[in-house]
């Protein structure tokens, strides 16, 4: 989506808003700073015989310069030892060695390598301050062997530099090297580290053997720390080594102390005894930046992590409850990392843990509910379902869309308030320079855009990233809007622009998890756009290969080894992607898909089959026997009219919205749910438009809410509709006896309702109870709700129901939250009505028509 349909849905309501919002200003005027020039084709050395030495042209390719940046110049150097050239940090100059190609002239010597490469400047005298910036090539050899004797490898990429704050993980450090054509040979590879920037006196790496390798960070120093690699072509008992230019790994103090990140909360508990045991509790967290952790434990008067009373000598980990007679107390712990190798006074970063309920008393689950349901063993393979990554919502980086705020984003993210986890951003392609694209976008209509990303991470979340389209340049239609294609000429450097923008947003302190190839390129859109035939996304992977290699991302509250790749997101059916699933090549370069549900909303990778009856499914299959993921990651329901509008934010019309939800995680089987827009009238977060406030929580957002505090992070598990003829008190569980379906709910009004109906209406009203298993087994979290038609009409009023956990699961804390009607002091509110058995092995939650329910069960 979307430009159209947001154009369409404001219409006549914010019509004289649209003219101006659409002018995305003039930015022409702005200070203009240099821009880097970059090399799209670094050059390539060779490796000779004595006797067959033909001198190559070295030759070093920037495609697409806009020469309103600036003008480019370059200067070639050489060198030929590599000790010298880490003293005189460079090479010498050559004279008249100024253009793209150079030809070097040399009288060919066995053993004799010769180093080259070419330093590219940049100048423009407009620009503000620095007037010239400068990139060096890759240092590439030439290198000549006596005939019959091994030829020395041909280093392509060495391991390159970098600079990392303290604690930070490090990208991997890596040598690509080749033989000449046809010459015979084994490569194989040694790391070194050294003490001192060179060659001489350094030390192997144990286990190094290979093409790259990844320093540990607690190994470094302070400063620079310096590596580089022997690559060696072996023919019987005769050698030749290739040595690489040291690369320079820089660790500067950080910028500050870091949040520890809290691995084990600590949990709530219900104890039913009259004198009960009381479990001591514990927290388990990790410094991110290898400080040091303290603790201190608070109490409180409610469940909130803010404004307890600190608790004398509760200092640990583990913190002991006082014994209690009944009621219930509440608990939390601060975690704090202190961490001296920093450059400023922030030494010191903490973070609350989720509050802690202690509840003491007697079993208050009856006996007199109107339907029963039975989560069967989670154990049995057939009762477990898709992994939940979770949920959340669009910043959308048009102009003429409401702005998404970092209050707005605190709101959403924070696991104190929404509590979501995923969001999604847009790459522009308003320029092939993705520097110049992102100063633009930040000086202009999108002054967040780094900041919201920076939130959802500090909260352990996970950022996805789209492109709509690449650069007009590279497009058969020369325009950002759809109707055209990408030109098969410019895969690479369009992987290459996903890549700098992925690098890009690491380098600005907001990393992201993921990065698609195209938003819906099975659609073609009057707005920014881009279409993709099954096939061409195929061959794109083909050939440029997993782009994102050596880009960390972060997602989950921990750095990665490299952005996710995703596939083109569908406009409807993901089968488009079927083609790049059937090829091994281009499966092994997706880590996730991602589709939207408009039109073809119920069919699936997960559900359904090709035409020659083969199901979608096992193309998910990966190597290990896991399924790639697949998240749906775009929807938007609104009224369609202007008159409609003021209603898209009202209680009754939640259902339509949580129906959607329902659709994608218990029919469709898929692993997450994006909406449209976090931020819009018909969304989670109120623009001030359509009679809502700007910035305030919507029964949308709250209804989500629901979903991503309680089943994030979970796998979405088995519950069944038990007929009333049948007590549960006599059935345990496991696989259910011939003739047990899921049947009417007996209720006294409902005689003939339904529970969890499939189906693809929006005004779906049968009720519904979903559940989701934590990681470790330790949690089972339900959604249940009864929606009403968006009349208000229609619910079920299911009264109480009981769920029997699965085998063996006995409980020792309920958390559970309520939302209903439209005001906000009825939406997610902690209830205390949920209750156990005496057991604590079956859960009794009474819910009325038009309500929405999340509990969570612990032990």
């Amino acid at each position: 989506m979307n430009r159209k349909l947001f154009i369409g849905i404001t219409g006549i309501l914010i019509a004289a808003a649209l003219i101006a919002g659409c002018e995305l200003g003039d930015s022409s005027t702005a200070a203009k700073p240099i821009v880097k020039p970059y090399i799209s084709i670094q050059p390539i050395g060779g490796s000779f015989f004595t006797d067959a030495y033909t001198a190559p042209v070295l030759k070093v390719e920037v495609y697409d310069w806009n020469k309103s940046d600036g003008s480019l110049s370059f200067q070639w150097y050489e060198f030929t030892d590599i000790e010298e050239y880490c003293n005189n940090k460079g090479g010498t100059a050559i004279n008249g060695a100024k253009d793209t190609e150079y030809t070097p002239s040399l009288t060919p010597a066995a053993d004799e390598i010769h180093y080259f490469y070419v330093v590219v400047t940049n100048s423009d005298s407009s620009a503000q301050g620095a007037k010239k910036a400068s990139i060096q090539s890759e240092v590439i050899a030439i290198s000549f062997s006596n005939p019959g004797e091994p030829l020395y490898p041909v280093v392509t990429a060495n391991p390159a530099s970098a600079t990392y704050g303290w604690g930070a993980l490090l990208n991997p450090l890596k040598v690509a090297a080749l033989l000449p054509k046809d010459a015979p040979g084994q490569l194989s590879y040694l790391w070194y580290s050294n003490e001192a920037y060179g060659i001489i006196g350094g030390v192997p790496i144990e286990n190094a053997d290979k093409t790259s390798i990844t320093p540990n960070p607690a190994e470094l120093n302070l400063n620079e720390n310096y590596f580089f690699a022997k690559v060696t072509n072996t023919i019987g008992n005769a050698k030749k080594t290739s040595t690489t230019v040291p690369a320079i790994i820089t660790i500067k103090p950080g910028k500050r102390a870091a949040a520890p990140r809290i691995t084990t909360q600590p949990k709530d508990a219900i104890y039913i005894t009259d004198n009960p045991t009381i479990a001591p509790l514990t927290v388990e967290a990790e410094s991110l930046d290898m400080g040091t952790l303290s603790y201190q434990w608070y109490s409180n008067t409610d469940t909130k992590n803010t404004g307890g009373t600190l608790i004398q000598n509760a200092t640990d980990k583990t913190f002991n409850i006082p014994s209690a007679a009944s009621g219930s107390s509440y608990y939390y712990v601060v975690v704090t990392n202190t961490n001296n190798n920093v450059e400023s006074e922030n030494k010191t970063a903490s973070i609350a843990s989720n509050p802690v309920k202690i509840r003491i008393g007697n079993g208050t689950g009856g006996t007199t509910a109107n339907a029963f349901f039975t989560i069967p063993d989670t154990k049995v393979p057939a009762n477990r379902f898709q992994y939940v990554r979770g949920y959340g919502g669009m910043d959308v980086a048009w102009g003429n869309f409401p702005r998404t705020t970092k209050a707005d984003t605190e709101l959403m993210y924070d696991p104190n308030k929404l509590g979501y986890n995923m969001l999604r951003i847009m790459i522009r392609a308003d320029n092939i320079d993705i520097e110049k694209t992102m100063r633009d976008l930040v000086a202009g209509d999108r002054p967040d855009y780094y900041e919201n990303v920076k939130i959802v991470n500090k909260y352990g979340g996970y950022v996805a990233a789209s492109p709509w389209t690449p650069p007009k340049e590279w497009k058969s239609n020369n325009s950002i809007n759809g109707g055209g294609y990408l030109i098969k000429s410019y895969y690479k450097l369009f992987a290459n622009y996903l890549r700098n923008f992925a690098q890009h947003m690491y380098d600005n302190g907001a990393p992201i998890f993921a990065i698609s190839i195209s938003n819906e390129p099975n659609y073609t859109a009057g707005y920014d756009g881009c279409e993709w035939t099954p096939e061409e996304m195929r061959d794109f992977f083909i050939e440029v290969g997993h782009f994102t290699d050596g880009i960390r991302g972060y997602g989950g509250s921990r750095e990665t080894p490299y952005v996710w790749v995703m596939n083109g997101e569908s406009a409807n059916t993901p089968v488009i992607n079927v083609a790049a699933l059937e090829d091994s090549r281009s499966k092994a370069v997706i880590d996730v898909l991602a589709r939207h549900v408009y039109g073809s909303r119920t069919v699936s990778l997960w559900n359904d089959s090709s035409p020659s009856k083969v199901p979608y499914r096992d193309l998910l299959r990966k190597p290990d026997g896991s399924y790639l993921e697949v998240w749906m990651t775009e929807h938007n329901i609104n009224s369609a009219n202007a008159t409609g509008y003021l209603n898209d934010s009202k209680w009754n019309y939640v259902w339509r919205f949580m129906n959607d939800v329902d659709l994608v995680i218990r029919l469709n089987n898929e692993n997450a749910f994006v909406w449209w827009a976090g931020k819009r009238f018909y969304s989670m977060v109120g623009d001030g438009q359509a009679g809502t406030t700007d910035g305030a929580a919507l029964p949308r957002g709250y209804g989500l809410s629901h979903y991503a505090k309680f089943t994030s992070d979970t796998t979405r598990v088995n519950v069944v509709l038990v007929p009333t003829a049948t007590r549960l008190s006599t059935y345990k569980g496991g696989p259910l006896p011939e003739g047990y379906t899921v049947r009417e709910i007996r209720h006294t009004d409902r005689a003939t309702s339904m529970v969890n109906r499939s189906g693809d209406n929006m005004d779906n009203n049968s009720a519904r109870i979903t559940a989701f298993e934590s990681a470790d087994g330790n949690s089972i979290s339900m959604v249940l709700m009864t929606p009403t038609l968006t009349s208000g009409s229609d619910g079920i009023d299911m009264g109480t129901v009981e769920i029997a956990l699965p085998p063996g699961f006995i409980a020792n804390s309920v958390v559970a939250a309520k939302s209903w009607g439209d005001r906000g002091t009825q939406m997610m509110q902690p209830d205390d009505s949920v209750a156990l058995n005496a057991d604590r092995d079956k859960v009794y939650v009474t819910i009325g028509a038009g309500e929405l329910f999340s509990v969570r069960v612990s032990r």
